[in-house]
């Protein structure tokens, strides 16, 4: 177990504001258990809840924090709930030494604010911002990750991060979670990056991959509760693992949302199962949707609001 109780709070307060609120988000792979703090950055950084931290990662819980600062006393980190975008941001989880290798040969793109190590070869970039709003930053983070060939679905401003000074549980091994600081009290504005584009698997044709550019990614998450509602729950005895399978591809890739607000929309289908998956095993078939899956990204979101996909 890492002890290096300054890093945390080195990072809260280089990447946030002083008034800014964070969603602190917690999760044992062991039992798929959860739990998060929506709390000031004042109280993240309080001696207290950093005890509390430490107490949660060495039980075996991973430390996560939301990208971008958060509304103020609420419950959620969902995209309708960020408040202020603090970094344009990238996950890259197999080659992160050739993510580095290639942004030195990008004259366009300014040096990154900071790299976080969260294992090894993967890694996030972050370059600190402001005046983006969350449309804004979420087409430069697509449009980089279409050419950078890093994590597609981490594009969204409602993206978490490791924080560093703990321990990635996750993996086999416990790996201690650290952090380089590059450029970290430089600040960068929308004119700093490139223009973005419409990333390829975002535009219109272009093959069976390809779908239209989302145009409303605030309904995301309701677009998915509502196509959940009309799905049949999966039945032991009657293929009710491919079902499920199938279920979970079209809500994470389908409607282009996180693992996290996946498996936070999949919970009520999930009820109606019989018998219903446990958390670690509904979380493990989110995982494998994005991985193996091949529905199109956003691939339910082009249509009629009221479109309904065939499971």
């Amino acid at each position: 177990m890492t002890d290096d109780r300054a890093a945390p709070i080195r990072f809260l307060r280089t990447a946030y504001e002083a008034d800014d609120w964070i969603a602190v988000f917690l999760k044992t792979y062991r039992t798929g258990a959860a739990a998060q703090r929506v709390i000031p950055l004042s109280a993240a950084t309080s001696a207290r809840f950093q005890a509390w931290l430490r107490h949660r990662n060495v039980n075996g819980w991973n430390v996560y924090v939301s990208v971008n600062a958060v509304l103020p006393a609420g419950r959620s980190r969902t995209r309708r709930a960020i408040a202020s975008i603090r970094h344009v941001f990238l996950e890259e989880d197999s080659d992160g030494l050739g993510l580095l290798a290639t942004l030195t040969t990008r004259p366009d793109l300014p040096p990154p604010s900071y790299v976080l190590h969260s294992s090894p070869g993967r890694l996030h970039v972050f370059w600190r911002a402001h005046g983006f709003e969350r449309d804004d930053v979420e087409r430069v983070q697509q449009t980089l990750a279409s050419e950078l060939k890093t994590d597609r679905a981490a594009t969204s401003c409602s993206q978490t991060t490791r924080l560093p000074g703990f321990m990635n549980h996750k993996r086999e091994r416990p790996w201690p979670v650290s952090i380089e600081y590059l450029r970290p009290h430089t600040v960068l504005a929308p004119d700093d990056f490139p223009v973005p584009t419409a990333p390829s698997w975002q535009r219109v044709g272009g093959g069976q991959g390809a779908v239209r550019a989302v145009t409303e990614p605030d309904d995301h998450l309701e677009r998915a509760c509502r196509f959940l509602r009309s799905v049949e729950p999966a039945v032991a005895g009657q293929c009710g693992d491919l079902r499920t399978f199938r279920v979970c591809c079209r809500v994470v890739r389908g409607f282009a949302l996180s693992d996290d607000e996946a498996f936070s929309v999949l919970k009520e289908w999930n009820a109606r199962c019989e018998p219903p998956w446990s958390d670690r095993d509904l979380q493990e078939k989110v995982q494998n949707a994005r991985r193996y899956g091949r529905e199109p990204l956003g691939g339910l979101l082009t249509g009629p609001r009221d479109r309904q996909a065939h499971t």
